[in-house]
């Protein structure tokens, strides 16, 4: 009798194994869609056109989950961009002006007028846009890239009538990329004058010969170092605190 209530006894508990990794499954689950539903996921949905790189889409919607949860600046400093912008300690370049740094890594141009009315709901004073290079880089056309950027400004233009708009130039990179920055700078010059927009031209305080971005303040050609930065604040100081643009 004892040698049947063994097996017996193995069953039931390979039974009860399996109840319980089968409500452990389901709770896993269920704690899997909690996460999905986790504040990072309310973020902005990416535009259709990031799926070629998941993560840059995946801190877009953290990014923009973040911007969500800010109070408005009702006046200050907005920086928006991409990786160039995010990167910035613009606050300790800055101190006592009341800013937000709204860069996102691996932005493009389409991405900034999709999130466009988080900035305007900050309803900062002044707003500085640097964004392009990344639509570049995947051989969009200065003229695209131009023509997003025109919208975002008709947007902020109609939603912020008394904001300073201040487009700045896109910065210089590989030298392979040295004329599409060219033609797309020119663009925007001339796009930011229809806006009623300031233009900050930034490109010749950073390329040298070759059409290159300066060694000295980069490690991979792209983005900027400390110095990067500081040499930037430098040429925007007077811009960012008392509004005197391009």
């Amino acid at each position: 009798m004892a040698g049947r209530v063994a097996p017996l006894v193995r069953i039931a508990v390979a039974a009860l194994a399996c109840v319980v990794a089968a409500g452990w499954a389901e709770t896993t689950s269920a704690a899997g869609d909690q996460a999905a539903a986790s504040p990072a996921s309310r973020g902005l949905p990416a535009p259709a056109s990031f799926a070629d790189n998941p993560r840059v889409i995946t801190h877009y919607e953290a990014r923009t989950a973040l911007f969500a949860d800010y109070p408005p600046l009702d006046g200050g400093v907005a920086f928006v961009g991409d990786s160039l912008t995010e990167g910035g300690d613009w606050a300790a370049l800055f101190p006592g002006v009341p800013l937000r740094n709204y860069g996102i890594s691996g932005d493009r141009a389409e991405g900034v007028l999709a999130r466009h009315a988080q900035i305007v709901a900050a309803r900062p004073g002044r707003i500085l846009l640097m964004i392009g290079t990344n639509n570049l880089s995947r051989g969009v056309s200065p003229a695209a890239v131009d023509a997003d950027v025109s919208a975002t400004l008709d947007r902020f233009r109609a939603a912020l009538p008394g904001t300073q708009l201040v487009v700045q130039s896109v910065l210089p990179r590989q030298p392979q990329f040295d004329a599409a920055i060219r033609e797309l700078n020119d663009r925007l010059r001339q796009t930011a004058a229809r806006h009623g927009a300031a233009f900050v031209d930034l490109h010749p305080a950073f390329v040298v010969d070759g059409g290159r971005l300066d060694p000295a303040v980069t490690a991979d050609e792209l983005h900027l170092t400390s110095v990067g930065y500081a040499r930037w604040a430098g040429l925007i100081g007077r811009c960012v605190r008392e509004g005197a643009c391009g």
